[in-house]
């Protein structure tokens, strides 16, 4: 028998005054995942092989690499992730225009969201860390918001995360966990990508939804295990070197998988955004020579702009609860 759940709690630098902890989950098949309370960072997810150990997450060891770096490594995205159209939208009639941070449009929620906070951090229980932060009004958002985010880990090596938000004022809430997958020893083009979609969305030049949604055919098939390198091949044609695109899936999101290990990816929205980036060297990303794939479960991108894209409004005195999954098997 293995032993019991244990959570850990240690120091991982400041922030100004305030300290910043990492608070490490680990089960009884040593299989762990480390939470920060900066930005509610999803830090690590390591499993053990063998006797070895074997990080599936993109991470960094100190504070100062999570602040400086532009990738959002691991983070909480809130209250929006993506982008919103000029950023601007309206919610029951009334009009709303933030600052842009991305040319016209506003990219995760401008400079002030969720993946720039210290959050408050308890233990919970012997598997689960739950983070809170109370937001108001940063980069224009109507609405005083409190956000409860819950990281479980169980005994059959899944992680859970759990984002839930209350407000005063109708406002948007769409989180997520800007989590980047490298999960075997080989390079990341050699790793397989299954995401159950018929279709994705469409976008302008700047990656802006047009509303219409594309069927998922060549470069953006994914209903069938692909290596990630065939399909960043087939793009070439179109003159694209990346993937930044948001699928169409149910409840059974994704699966990425390696020659040894596969995770699984479920959620209860309906859309998961695929990233392809190398967020430690940004010169090699620049050459489109990836390191990892990022894997972001979420409402669609400029949802409030879209009828037909997922409610993203939060109602004042309403409260709203989503999860996303991630199951690692061995092969």
């Amino acid at each position: 028998m293995g032993k019991k759940m244990v959570v850990e709690k240690s120091g991982f630098g400041k922030i100004g005054t305030q300290p910043v902890y990492l608070y490490k989950i680990t089960n009884k098949n040593k299989t762990s995942i480390s939470i920060l309370s900066y930005a509610a960072t999803w830090q690590n997810f390591e499993v053990v092989e063998d006797g070895v150990k074997h990080s599936l997450v993109e991470h960094f060891d100190n504070l100062e690499d999570y602040i400086k770096t532009p990738y959002q490594v691991g983070k909480t995205i809130g209250r929006v992730a993506g982008r919103i159209k000029d950023a601007k939208f309206e919610i029951n009639g009334v009009k709303y225009q933030l600052k842009p941070n991305d040319g016209r449009n506003l990219l995760h929620c401008g400079n002030q969201g969720l993946q720039y906070q210290n959050f408050d951090a308890a233990i919970d229980s012997d598997n689960s860390v739950v983070l809170s932060h109370t937001i108001e009004g940063e980069d224009g958002f109507p609405g005083t918001m409190k956000v409860n985010i819950r990281y479980s880990l169980n005994d059959d090596d899944e992680v859970s995360i759990t984002y839930k938000a209350q407000t005063d004022h109708d406002t948007l809430f769409n989180p997520t966990c800007h989590v980047y997958f490298d999960i075997g020893s080989e390079n990341i083009r050699q790793q397989q990508l299954k995401i159950n979609a018929k279709k994705f969305v469409d976008v302008d030049e700047d990656k802006i939804p047009t509303g219409k949604f594309l069927s998922t055919s060549n470069a953006y098939d994914f209903r069938n295990f692909k290596k990630i390198g065939q399909g960043l091949k087939q793009l070439k044609p179109l003159d694209k070197f990346e993937f930044d695109n948001a699928f169409v899936v149910g409840n059974k999101a994704a699966t990425i998988k390696s020659n040894e290990r596969a995770i699984d990816l479920y959620t209860d929205r309906r859309g998961l955004v695929i990233f392809t980036a190398n967020p430690k060297d940004v010169q090699k990303s620049d050459q489109h020579d990836y390191s990892s794939l990022a894997m972001e479960l979420q409402s669609l991108p400029d949802a409030i702009n879209h009828d037909d894209f997922g409610n993203t409004v939060l109602n004042a005195g309403q409260s709203v609860s989503y999860t996303n999954k991630y199951k690692y098997r061995k092969l």
